[in-house]
């Protein structure tokens, strides 16, 4: 049975405990948010101490189960008000898993930055005033100095530290590249707590526990054949998501200018085709690299600039939408420097980017001006109150600047696939616990759906109530995104992560067991949401996105209030 190890900051005391009842059953998204509906206060200050900061390794995590080794990262978020889980790759779920644990619950606050180590000896709080205002890079560099190779590092960066509400938490992945949980302002609330970094050393630990290892073996062996089968897994290798970037132009989904258009006549300047040629005449860049130990789609790469020098890793399609198309930026190196410079300051490029785009239609930045948006976002660490702004999100830049129109939902910034273009996409944003989050549940057309029209208002609650469940499953499973969408068009994958998950908790699980897990943990979070005051009338995108009509298609969004409704309405 796997552990929860509990830290109290305010005390340094750290316990662990084996995860009983229903949590046993639980991971990765299920149970930071069973975590945080328990036993946080939903009216709590998301900054205080009352607010529960949790680390949640996934069912599969450790396990041989490819690409399921995801961390989520739960609390109450600075930025909506209501329930946040963020997730990304790296080591830290397989690492936790292998040290016998599945999650990390942080409570109360330290009196000076601190960080906590955890390994097979146990769990202990260390001050660490040497980190205080580092960027992630060199709080990496520093911690891998100390600790070596063995260890894996989480950290806040300079957004975190100052509780700037669209800050990031920073994971590392097997060589020590950073990669984010971004969405929520997750990393203000590690900075709250005057948290700077865990470190988790798996050094002399087992494996992680696994009730039945052949049924596991059987069906982590067919999920990796299916999952290679699948024909994106070339596209995603060559290009990582930066694929995406053409194919969203062709439909009309790539948010323009603060949303102004579904189109970008710079688009393919910034597509994963060009990124591909030009990275291919650069020394030192990797067009395959994986963020976790087990992945097999490889979607991340390493750029580098004219002269090779690194400048980012894990480059996706949602930084090149948000600081690309919607700043009307088309310059890559521009793009990949300010890239780099949220991954360094620890901020959510897509929070970030929604917030440049609000700013530049409010004048404060000229349109597709990458190094003025540089040069201001840099000013955050010395205190430039216009950096402060974009670093606290797209709606404290809306307000201040008095921009009437903010794409937010629940105060978050609606992330690189246009609403009014896919409509079963808008319902997800508008309805989902999580505020404008894609990862929870977007849906985009294609030949595995022939019958599925994205520009019609009717069926797209059905539609976003079932991919809402089904990527909640995923993200309690710990596995990514990417192994996860085959798993929705080949008819024997979805049996055999039931399988996987049975094996690793000893249980007989049910045929609809993925869909009733889905479900399970968004409605814990949906009443989380309720306690914290949230009503139907949050459940909508901006009034303009009803009202003005989408270039080139034409289209508003016209979901009705009935079906928007109706979404777990159960």
């Amino acid at each position: 049975m796997a552990d929860i190890i509990r830290i109290d900051l305010a005390t340094g005391a750290a316990s662990a405990a084996p995860l009983t009842g229903e949590l046993a059953g639980l991971g990765g998204r299920g149970l930071t948010s069973a975590l945080v509906a328990a036993e946080v206060d939903p009216a709590c200050d998301a900054l205080g101490p009352d607010n529960l900061l949790v680390f949640a390794a996934g069912i599969l995590a450790g396990t041989s189960v490819p690409n399921g080794g995801r961390i989520s990262v739960g609390a109450k978020s600075p930025l909506t008000g209501g329930i946040k889980e963020a997730n990304a790759g790296g080591q830290t779920a397989r690492k936790l898993a292998n040290l016998g644990a599945r999650a990390v619950a942080v409570s109360g606050a330290a009196s000076e930055l601190s960080l906590i180590e955890i390994d097979s000896s146990g769990t202990r709080v260390k001050a660490a005033p040497q980190l205080k205002g580092l960027g992630s890079y060199a709080t990496i560099e520093a911690l891998r100095a100390q600790y070596g190779d063995d260890a894996t590092f989480v950290c806040c960066g300079p957004a975190g530290e100052m509780g700037a509400k669209a800050a990031a938490v920073i994971t590392t992945t097997p060589d020590f590249l950073p990669r984010t949980a971004s969405r929520g302002g997750l990393g203000a609330v590690m900075g709250s707590k005057n948290l700077k970094a865990l470190v988790i050393n798996d050094a002399g630990a087992g494996r992680a526990a696994v009730a039945n290892p052949a049924a596991l073996k059987a069906a982590a062996s067919g999920l990796s054949e299916g999952i290679r089968s699948h024909p994106l897994i070339g596209g995603w290798e060559a290009m990582g998501t930066a694929m995406l970037v053409n194919a969203s132009n062709a439909i009309g989904s790539l948010p323009t200018k603060n949303f102004s258009a579904g189109q970008f006549d710079g688009a393919e300047a910034i597509s994963g085709e060009t990124m591909l040629e030009q990275q291919a005449g650069r020394a030192n860049s990797q067009a395959k690299h994986r963020c976790m130990t087990g992945c097999i789609v490889n979607c991340s790469q390493v750029y580098t600039d004219a002269d090779g020098a690194y400048v980012t890793s894990g480059f996706e399609y949602e930084t090149l939408g948000m600081i690309g198309a919607n700043c009307g930026i088309s310059d890559l190196d521009q793009v990949a420097r300010l890239d780099r410079l949220c991954d360094d300051l620890g901020l959510d490029t897509i929070e970030t980017g929604v917030a440049l785009g609000v700013a530049m239609e409010g004048g404060l930045l000229p349109w597709g001006d990458g190094a003025a948006a540089h040069a201001l976002l840099a000013g955050l660490t010395s205190g430039d109150a216009n950096a402060r702004l974009i670093a606290d999100g797209c709606v404290a830049t809306g307000t201040s600047l008095g921009v009437a129109r903010i794409p937010a939902v629940k105060g978050q910034g609606i992330p690189a696939w246009e609403p009014r273009a896919l409509k079963g996409t808008g319902t997800t944003y508008a309805t989902s616990p999580m505020g404008a989050d894609h990862t929870c549940g977007n849906i985009i057309p294609g030949p595995n759906m022939p019958d599925y029209d994205a520009n019609v208002p009717e069926g797209q609650a059905q539609m976003s109530q079932f991919v809402q469940s089904w990527f909640a499953a995923v993200d309690t499973l710990g596995l990514c995104l990417f192994a996860s969408i085959p798993a929705l068009d080949i008819p024997t994958l979805p049996p055999l992560l039931v399988q996987a998950a049975g094996a690793v908790l000893g249980e007989e699980l049910s045929e609809d067991y993925l869909g009733a897990l889905g479900t399970k943990v968004i409605m814990i979070e949906r009443d989380f949401n309720r306690r914290a005051g949230f009503t139907a009338a949050d459940d909508r995108l901006p009034a303009f996105m009803t009202t003005e009509p989408l270039a080139p298609s034409g289209n508003v969004f016209d979901v009705s209030e009935a079906d928007l409704d109706s979404v777990f309405a159960g």
